[in-house]
């Protein structure tokens, strides 16, 4: 039941709401100045209303705890939510998001929150100056320094509406003012990949380069499977009878260097795939070459049944092929892509071969066809062309 009171120049309603997880009262306010023309007895019946429509409104989770700051809300959002759903990368990466978001809005309460505050955040995310990576020289100074990519900053919008999301779920808030603001959008840019005539390069001169670099470069371009999966594949993975690899499992490094594994991005990513002969003909050769890596450190190695290892056995970081290929591209005169690109590249080149897109998608390991379709847009209306012509000379118009 609401009660009122007479406090200055209004009355204070308040509603009790029980007992908070520390045993405390907790209960709900507002204030209601009747209008100076009204009589006594008119105030009376108007303030029995008022009680009961705000008690209503309390009842019915319309009115929110307007003393939360967002900076409190995110923070227990992070170990509540957050902590038990999300990969551990995914975790840090929010944390990393977080930091930025908190000193532009984390002082602003969750009720006072506007769009506004939303778009003049995104505003100053695309400033230079904001993002701390760039070009350094040999001394390790930046000397160059580009503002976050829109992409990044878009994934700072997704993050604040889906903490937004989760308030107004838990019926803290009536509405996620993050579906009304103005986050940059993306361009259907197409994704940087070495050319043909650049891969054919590229193999060439991988002849030259360490067995288990050039091991690693080229089963992430036959297969298009990404860096964790990569890191994280054992030698029971490979079926050399059936020519098959599986994929069920994805190795990272998070913080400061903590190691774990865990399944690959989604259900989808745990897949097997064929593989040919040659493919088959290099890993068993690798292999030779690591059992020789065995016999010299003797004792030290740990024993284990990783593909990639560092000097002594244990897992490799994922950050040393990251690192190394943008050096060995340098070294050949080639453009500077990233290791990602080579999945792309895997995926452009079945695209162009005439491979269906559920096979396509199918080894990529996507959940599902549409986001396949949706990446590789530009490799599809190159197909597109080609029926065209097809077409063209089949009917001889």
């Amino acid at each position: 039941m609401a009660t009122a009171r007479w406090r200055g120049s209004s009355y204070e309603i308040r509603v009790y709401c029980g007992l908070n997880s520390e045993g405390k009262r907790v209960e709900k306010h507002t204030h209601w100045k009747p209008d100076p023309t009204m009589t006594q007895k008119q105030i009376e019946k108007e303030l029995e209303r008022q009680k009961v429509l705000f008690e209503n409104k309390v009842r019915k989770g319309e009115i929110v705890n307007s003393n939360l700051y967002f900076r409190d809300f995110a923070s227990r959002w992070m170990e509540e939510y957050a902590k038990p759903r999300l990969a551990p990368k995914t975790f840090q990466r929010y944390g990393e998001y977080l930091r930025r978001i908190n000193q532009a809005i984390g002082h602003i309460k969750l009720a006072d929150l506007r769009p506004i505050h939303l778009n003049a955040f995104y505003k100053n995310l695309a400033e230079p100056g904001v993002n701390k990576q760039g070009k350094r020289d040999k001394n390790g100074k930046l000397v160059e320094q580009k503002p976050l990519a829109p992409k990044t900053i878009l994934d700072h919008h997704r993050l604040i509406s889906k903490i937004l999301k989760t308030a107004v779920r838990w019926e803290l808030l009536n509405r996620n003012v993050a579906e009304r603001a103005d986050p940059p959008k993306l361009t259907g840019q197409e994704r940087e990949c070495l050319d043909e005539a650049q891969l054919k390069q590229m193999l060439f001169l991988l002849n030259r380069e360490p067995l288990p670099y050039r091991t690693m470069i080229i089963l992430l371009l036959y297969t298009g499977m990404r860096r964790g999966e990569l890191c994280g594949l054992e030698w029971k993975d490979i079926d050399f009878e059936n020519q098959t690899i599986s994929i069920s499992r994805s190795s990272q490094y998070i913080g400061n260097r903590q190691f774990i594994t865990k399944e690959p991005k989604t259900k989808a990513g745990i897949r097997k795939m064929s593989i040919g002969e040659s493919i088959c003909q290099m890993l068993r050769s690798y292999r030779k070459y690591q059992d020789d890596q065995k016999q010299k450190v003797g004792d030290r190695w740990v024993e284990n049944d990783r593909l990639f290892t560092q000097w002594n056995g244990l897992p490799i970081y994922p950050d040393t092929i990251t690192d190394w290929f943008p050096k060995f591209l340098e070294r050949c005169g080639l453009p500077r892509v990233t290791l990602h690109s080579l999945r792309h590249s895997n995926a452009t080149m079945m695209i162009a071969e005439g491979v269906d897109i559920r096979t396509v998608s199918n080894r990529l390991g996507h959940a599902q066809t549409s986001t396949t379709l949706n990446i590789y847009t530009h490799a599809l209306k190159s197909r597109d062309r080609d029926a065209a012509e097809k077409l063209d000379k089949v009917f001889n118009f």
